[in-house]
């Protein structure tokens, strides 16, 4: 368990949600590619994490946000973030191969998660983090 502080996750959810809707709205879809490697470097470097990086030395301060602190596991966070990348690649691969609904339709499928995560706290990435890890145990001989 590590402390840390919700507001990071939160914020980041709003960029990939306000990021992936202005590039929906101005059809501009070279943000989603973007999107998709912001949170792929975040999830193999978290150093490298822009939009928490930006919420801790920019939004925190200039806001005067205070920080909440709790204890959570990162992995299964981690773990979602890095799904959400391989979705928005994905759809970015569509808009390169010129199938732009399959690439926004995918879009919309990690903003609608990361909405549902904002808003009610559920983490389908987290829960598919948790079933990937009891794998072992499903299939372990009795």
């Amino acid at each position: 368990m590590q402390t840390f502080d919700p507001n990071i996750l939160r914020f980041n959810q709003i960029s990939i949600i306000a990021l992936i809707a202005l590039g929906f709205l101005t059809q501009f879809a070279p943000l989603v590619a973007f999107v998709g490697l912001v949170m792929l470097l975040g999830t193999l470097e978290p150093r490298l994490a822009l939009f928490k990086r930006l919420y801790t030395s920019f939004v925190r301060p200039t806001f005067n946000i205070a920080t909440q602190l709790e204890q959570d596991d990162p992995r299964p966070h981690n773990f979602a973030q890095g799904l959400g990348a391989i979705f928005l690649l994905t759809s970015s691969l569509a808009f390169l191969l010129g199938a732009n609904l399959i690439g926004w339709i995918i879009a919309a499928l990690v903003v609608a998660l990361a909405l549902l995560n904002l808003t009610t706290g559920i983490c389908v990435g987290c829960f598919l983090y948790f079933q990937y890890k009891m794998l072992p145990q499903r299939f372990a001989k009795p």
